[in-house]
């Protein structure tokens, strides 16, 4: 069996066309025919392997997409229950303050009453006695 490029060559000279066409010829298309068609083969093949690859990264990257969501999904929602619980605690703060100061602004009014008692009490009865008979 000749070389591929040898058998080609008789062919490039003539643009297509052997010099001459006899049962010798023939056998040597069979040849290159046959030599084109293992490349062809070869090319389905590469061509069906790369498609299969091609399938199998695009599910890889599909599953890395779905879990990457999930993952992006799952930290929204603690965030937001992190967020939730900061908001209560901070709330809870505010009104733990307002009532401190509510209960310290009630003790200085029980203060200030208890201190106009007595002033209170020598007004009524200066009142009192002074409207008596």
């Amino acid at each position: 069996m000749r070389g591929t490029s040898s058998l080609l060559e008789r062919f490039r000279r003539t643009a297509g066309v052997p010099a001459a066409v006899s049962d010798e010829t023939a056998n040597e298309l069979v040849e290159v025919f046959a030599l084109l068609d293992d490349l062809e083969a070869e090319a389905a093949r590469l061509q069906a392997a790369s498609e299969a690859r091609a399938r199998s990264l695009l599910a890889a990257a599909d599953a890395e997409v779905e879990q990457t969501l999930e993952r992006a999904r799952r930290d929204a929602e603690a965030e937001r229950v992190r967020t939730e619980r900061q908001r209560r605690e901070a709330a809870a703060a505010e009104a733990h303050a307002t009532e401190t100061e509510a209960e310290a602004e009630a003790a200085r009014l029980r203060e200030r009453g208890l201190e106009r008692v007595p002033e209170a009490v020598d007004r009524l009865l200066a009142e009192l006695l002074g409207a008596a008979p």
